[in-house]
């Protein structure tokens, strides 16, 4: 395909309950993230939960999540912005995230999540969490039609 995608910006989703749950929740994950708290980061998803960060491995429970994480260089921070959410059932929803990873040396990676949150009594875990990257540079043909189905595709200019 030659000629180039429009790329869909990023904006603000409408302020929902479950939008501002997906908020809540990925505040204190970044705040352990950005400050090398393993142990802080595997409370915040359930005690089963299905895990597959940026590599391959596909990870189950805390102690495989904690060990995820603690194996992480220190120095890295995140931001992140709530793209979509749905209220699946009364205490599970689903979300989207645009999360740029940023190391110490100025590199940033962007990546979209994918997240199912479960009320657990008072409080909202992760059940699962997904990471998917995003390619960098002109898309190939595959990439183009894969940005066209893509509802994360930002804007990285």
């Amino acid at each position: 395909m030659t000629e180039r995608l429009e790329r869909r910006k990023i904006s603000n989703p409408p302020a929902t309950p479950a939008t501002r749950v997906l908020a809540e929740t990925l505040a204190p994950w970044k705040l352990a993230f950005d400050n090398h708290r393993p142990e802080d980061m595997a409370e915040l998803f359930s005690p089963d939960a299905l895990f597959q960060g940026i590599t391959p491995a596909l990870l189950t429970g805390r102690e495989e999540i904690f060990g995820y994480y603690d194996a992480l260089a220190p120095g890295i921070t995140t931001s992140f912005q709530v793209v979509q959410t749905r209220e699946l059932a009364q205490n599970i929803i689903i979300g989207f995230a645009a999360v740029t990873f940023t190391y110490p040396d100025g590199r940033t990676v962007p990546v979209q999540l994918s997240l199912v949150l479960r009320r657990e009594e008072n409080t909202w875990l992760i059940a699962q969490y997904h990471v998917s990257s995003i390619s960098r540079g002109e898309p190939s043909s595959t990439a183009a039609i894969s940005a066209m189905m893509n509802p994360f595709w930002a804007d990285r200019d």
